[in-house]
């Protein structure tokens, strides 16, 4: 009797951890804190009521709710309560709050580089980059752009990680040493020779004779529409641009000799906007393709790549009610797809599903599918959880700054708030120059009523809409400036 008694007791207990509503603290639930504004955010079904130290507190359809509180010094009781008709769930806990203290942070020396004993000859591996300073961040350090394999160059110093290379007599940058293997024959100054301009089909083709391959550095311009790459430890011995056919988007070509070693090539073009373009070498000449106009401005006549980001075990930002930001972000891209294909587009997506794939094969993906457009669609996560950031567009190079501010424009017209229009952005999908590319990041998983809105499939196709509305506006102003 005793053990039936005992048995009911653990049933009717099952059943009221049952029939009570969810109620999971999410954020907040901290022992010590140094600041007296303190975000608690918690997670119930949605419906339900809930209340933070008795203040009714909204709750979304995603189930998320929060508030900020201010804290006395010392121990703080926060009682978080939720119902559902004649169930509910409660959960308290204390915060102390030291006014006094300071968070233990640790503190981030910047790197320092060490000058080598002996200049070190080194070449470059594929996949190498050059940057600017020895600093870093989450998307690494300030890159200046890419480099062919098989360059030589000599490092002077080095940090941890990185070579410090003599690029002229007056310049240096940094090299990550994973991208780097000993010997060579280092630094030298050459003279350049010959050039030449070829158009060569969709593309116009500048070469430069050079003895040997040497770094390089491009960089492009706005009005008028300008690219330059400079070539270190190179002086002007050129005594002949030979030009064999009209060029399809280059204008002319001239040169600077901008430091005793360091000649600029300066690529005039013959548009407002670009279309992309490479820098390599055939041998040990330069080789610097610019990609022509496509012919129609179409959609229909366009490929454009789409990026959802993240993917199956990278799940990106993860909202308080557990959406992920990978499957909000293939949703929205496959949204896009389908309205371009719609359209007649021809679409390459760098994962069609939940997959893994690196950024070095998503470049691949789209490199050699010969893509027209690229546009990276993400969600972002940090901020106040209780007020709406905003949506906003990035570029690295300043030639996709049309672009990203078409699809800028657009995205805004959704009347979400302004998270701005960012350039020189370090993310690996805007490092390419071989095609105009953008990345949105659509709204916050981290911001509880842009949660609500990113939970909504009916909003979810919105953004794709003004994803795709963007790209259309991008190609009527293309068209207007012709």
């Amino acid at each position: 009797m005793k053990k039936l008694a005992l048995t009911l007791c653990l049933g009717m207990t099952l059943s009221c951890w049952a029939a009570s509503p969810k109620l999971e603290i999410y954020s907040g639930e901290t022992d010590t804190v140094f600041s007296p504004s303190h975000y608690v955010i918690a997670v119930t079904e949605p419906g339900c009521d809930a209340t933070i130290n008795g203040e009714k507190i909204h709750v979304y359809k995603t189930g998320s709710f929060g508030t900020k509180l201010n804290l006395k010094p010392g121990k703080n009781s926060i009682n978080v309560k939720v119902t559902d008709g004649k169930k509910k769930a409660e959960k308290k806990f204390f915060v102390f709050y030291n006014p006094d203290g300071k968070p233990a942070v640790k503190e981030e020396l910047p790197p320092v580089t060490q000058p080598l004993m002996h200049p070190l000859d080194i070449t470059t591996l594929p996949g190498a980059y050059l940057q600017n300073g020895n600093g870093d961040d989450r998307l690494g350090g300030s890159k200046m752009g890419f480099l062919v394999e098989d360059i030589p160059m000599t490092a002077v110093g080095e940090t941890e990680n990185l070579y410090k290379v003599q690029l002229s007599d007056n310049r240096y940058a940094y090299l990550p040493k994973e991208y780097a293997q000993q010997g060579g024959e280092g630094r030298a100054t050459v003279n350049s020779g010959s050039w030449s301009i070829m158009n060569i089909g969709d593309t116009d083709r500048v070469t430069v004779a050079l003895p040997r391959r040497v770094p390089y550095y491009y960089v492009t311009e706005l009005e008028p529409s300008v690219l330059k790459v400079s070539l270190f430890g190179v002086t002007n011995n050129s005594n002949w641009i030979t030009q064999r056919n009209e060029p399809g988007m280059i204008d002319y070509v001239d040169f600077a000799q901008d430091e005793s070693d360091v000649l600029t090539v300066i690529l005039h073009l013959k548009e407002k906007y670009q279309w992309g373009f490479t820098v390599g070498y055939q041998g040990n000449n330069i080789v610097i393709d610019v990609r022509h106009r496509p012919q129609s401005l179409a959609l229909k006549d366009l490929t454009i790549g789409v990026d959802a980001g993240h993917g199956e075990k990278y799940s990106g930002a993860v909202s308080p009610s557990g959406l992920k930001e990978k499957d909000a972000n293939l949703d929205i891209v496959l949204k896009i797809a389908a309205m371009l294909e719609k359209e007649g587009a021809k679409v390459v997506l760098s994962r069609p599903d939940d997959s893994n794939v690196s950024m070095t094969e998503r470049k691949r993906i789209f490199r050699e599918a010969g893509v027209d457009l690229m546009v990276s669609v993400h969600n972002n996560a940090s901020g106040n959880p209780l007020e709406p950031m905003g949506t906003s567009v990035y570029y690295k190079h300043i030639c996709n700054r049309p672009l990203a501010k078409a699809l800028h424009t657009s995205m805004l017209s959704l009347g979400v708030a302004d998270f701005g229009l960012t350039g020189n952005f370090n993310f690996s999908l805007n490092g390419p120059t071989d095609y105009p590319n953008a990345l949105v990041e659509g709204l916050f998983m981290s911001s509880l009523p842009e949660e609500e809105m990113l939970a909504d499939p009916d909003f979810r196709t919105k953004m794709a809409e003004k994803v795709v509305e963007g790209l259309k506006n991008y190609l009527k102003e293309v068209e207007k400036s012709l």
